[in-house]
């Protein structure tokens, strides 16, 4: 029988909720164990930059083992959680004996949802983790070479037609920077193409884009993405497609040699895995205090958690989930001193999205930015957000690089030895 001196809490999960979590409760009279399938914490605001060859993997990532380094109460695991016993108190993990606990957080994030739709699941790439990020920025440079090669006008424009779904942050951003990437690279690099012969369109379902920011944010960066040549369609949704064209929901089809799926995500296999209630978007439920429905000793934070705001939820956004971290730690330390827990509070710090070189658009508290006042609060933000020193110079420095040089650097087509 394990014998502990002090409690242990394990965090499911080194997110952004679980591992502010874990850095809030790091000197202090408990034991963390923080636990993650991947061993290295991702930036996700800036994932799309790696998929549109503006930064390597590495500039937004950074292993967790460096990041607690210097927290002596603090350790790190990689695995993979399963399943929780509550009853025993326990983290059931794959191919591993389960973890015992005082307190558990589940932080486990989210996924592409693709809302039960079987031909985008099968033939769309995602832009949610490191590896959907690598693989779209292999599949668009592919594509490319593929396109140089052929002279088959049909054919050539199937190869350079691209959807994205979702008109969103991610949607949004990405669209913009794959604008800029092909209308940067073409030119000088690919002799045999013309920028016309690439097609870029954005596909959202609701009236409006940007819909967390006020009206008149979401039409200026509807006016930028078309000024910048990406047809832009909204109030239809995407109901499937065939790998040539995208089926839309008022029976039109549009063509679409590449489908990017940026329009949904659900929370991570653990929230369904474990036998709690859920809310309809199948988040777990959670009281006042983020505390799981009739439990005292066990939590859940960001997108894992359902966490009512307005007349909906919480967004699954990261700062709501560092919020609630910040909440659910002090809780653990209140509930160790029985002490009434606090009542978590949501604060809408804002949102923001850019569109590209010097446009961006950005609303915090009751500042509405846009243009190149937005586009530089922008990168002040996530420069600030980004974890180590490291990190930030050279993802300053590749932003630099390519404002002056109208360069996306990373241009390899890379993948991994696969051994039989």
């Amino acid at each position: 029988m394990e014998r502990r001196q002090r409690p242990r809490v394990v965090i499911v999960g080194a997110g952004f909720g679980g591992l502010e979590c874990a850095r809030r409760l790091r000197n202090t009279p408990v034991d963390v164990l923080l636990l993650d399938r991947n061993n290295y914490h991702l930036f996700t605001p800036l994932l799309y930059q790696v998929a549109s060859s503006l930064l390597n993997p590495s500039d937004i990532a950074q292993p967790v083992r460096a990041i607690i380094r210097g927290a002596p109460n603090v350790r790190f695991r990689q695995a993979t959680a399963t399943g929780i016993d509550f009853a025993a108190q326990q983290v059931l993990l794959e191919g591993e004996e389960a973890l015992a606990y005082d307190y558990v957080v589940v932080a486990v994030g989210s996924t592409t949802n693709y809302f039960g739709m079987a031909s985008l699941e099968a033939g769309a790439l995602g832009l949610k983790d490191l590896p959907e990020a690598l693989e779209l920025r292999n599949h668009i440079i592919r594509r490319l070479e593929e396109a140089s090669r052929t002279d088959d006008p049909a054919e050539r424009a199937r190869l350079l037609s691209f959807a994205v779904i979702g008109g969103g942050p991610t949607g949004v951003e990405y669209a913009g920077a794959l604008s800029e990437l092909v209308r940067l690279v073409i030119p000088g690099e690919y002799p045999e193409l013309r920028d016309d012969d690439v097609r870029i369109l954005l596909v959202e379902a609701l009236p409006a884009l940007l819909t967390t920011c006020p009206e008149d944010l979401g039409g200026h960066a509807r006016d930028e993405l078309e000024r910048r040549g990406i047809e832009v369609v909204t109030g239809v949704r995407v109901v499937g497609t065939d790998g040539q064209t995208l089926e839309l929901s008022d029976g039109s089809n549009v063509p679409a040699g590449t489908v990017i799926w940026a329009a949904g995500v659900k929370p991570e296999a653990l929230t369904a895995a474990i036998n709690v209630s859920r809310s309809r978007s199948g988040r777990i439920e959670v009281d006042g205090a983020l505390r799981l429905v009739g439990l005292r000793d066990a939590f859940a934070i960001g997108d894992a958690a359902s966490v009512g705001h307005g007349q909906g939820e919480v967004p699954m956004l990261s700062a709501p989930a560092i919020q609630e971290a910040r909440a659910v730690a002090a809780n653990i330390l209140r509930d160790m001193r029985g002490q009434r827990l606090r009542r978590f509070r949501y604060r809408d710090r804002g949102s923001m999205a850019t569109i590209g070189r010097n446009a961006a658009v950005a609303s915090i508290g009751p500042l509405r930015l846009r243009g190149f006042v937005g586009w530089i609060a922008w990168l002040a933000v996530h420069l600030y957000f980004l974890i180590g020193f490291r990190n930030r110079l050279l993802v300053l420095l590749g932003w630099g690089w390519n404002y002056l040089r109208f360069d996306r650097p990373v241009r390899i087509i890379a993948r991994a030895r696969t051994r039989p």
